[in-house]
């Protein structure tokens, strides 16, 4: 059997994590098998062994690819030329659409610990996304569009209302056009619920 190249490599690894996010979607983390997981891949066992040793570095690598998407996503946006407003209202657009692609395992990222030496990349990744939001964050404020205090508290903000808008279809029992849930949380976000007189 020849040696795969870096190239096949790389594709197996892709595979193999498309694989446990359908299975982890499915199933959830705790009935989750590797086993499992070889077979949607189309692999041996073995050989997704051979890739991850147990089934909680391949769900950390799952969510560390999420991430790492998430924040090229979120890189692009910041390094756009768009005005205040726009820029806002991509970065909310980007993140529901985050959250809507893994609606099924996301819950699971409020659950899956983010200290130990195994999940230091993955804790890294979401720093660094956060530190994205607020500098997007940052922009719009010395645009004139937001006042700011903290920067890294109100990145936090908006990614807990995205992520939580997530909830109104299971709550409400149906789903609104992402293009809709971004202009509310928009205006939640620029104007509270706070009655106006």
């Amino acid at each position: 059997m020849k040696a795969l190249t870096d190239s096949e490599k790389h594709d197996r690894e892709r595979t193999i994590l498309e694989a446990a996010t359908r299975v982890l979607a499915a199933r959830g983390f705790d009935a989750i098998t590797m086993e499992e997981v070889a077979k949607e891949a189309g692999l041996a066992k073995g050989t997704l062994f051979l890739y991850y040793k147990c089934k909680e570095d391949l769900v950390l690598a799952v969510f560390s690819a999420m991430a790492e998407n998430f924040g090229t996503a979120l890189r692009l946006i910041a390094a756009s030329g768009a005005l205040p407003e726009e820029l806002l209202g991509h970065t909310i657009l980007a993140l529901l659409e985050h959250f809507d692609k893994k609606r099924d395992i996301t819950g699971y990222s409020g659950g899956l610990p983010l200290a130990g030496p195994r999940k230091e990349a993955l804790r890294a990744r979401f720093v660094s996304n956060m530190e994205t939001i607020a500098a997007v964050l940052e922009r719009c404020a010395r645009g004139g569009l937001l006042e700011l205090e903290d920067p890294l508290f109100a990145a936090s903000a908006l990614f807990g209302l995205c992520r939580g808008s997530n909830s109104y279809a299971r709550a409400a029992g149906r789903r609104l056009p992402v293009e809709e849930r971004a202009g509310r949380v928009k205006r939640i976000f620029l104007n509270g619920t706070r009655k106006t007189k």
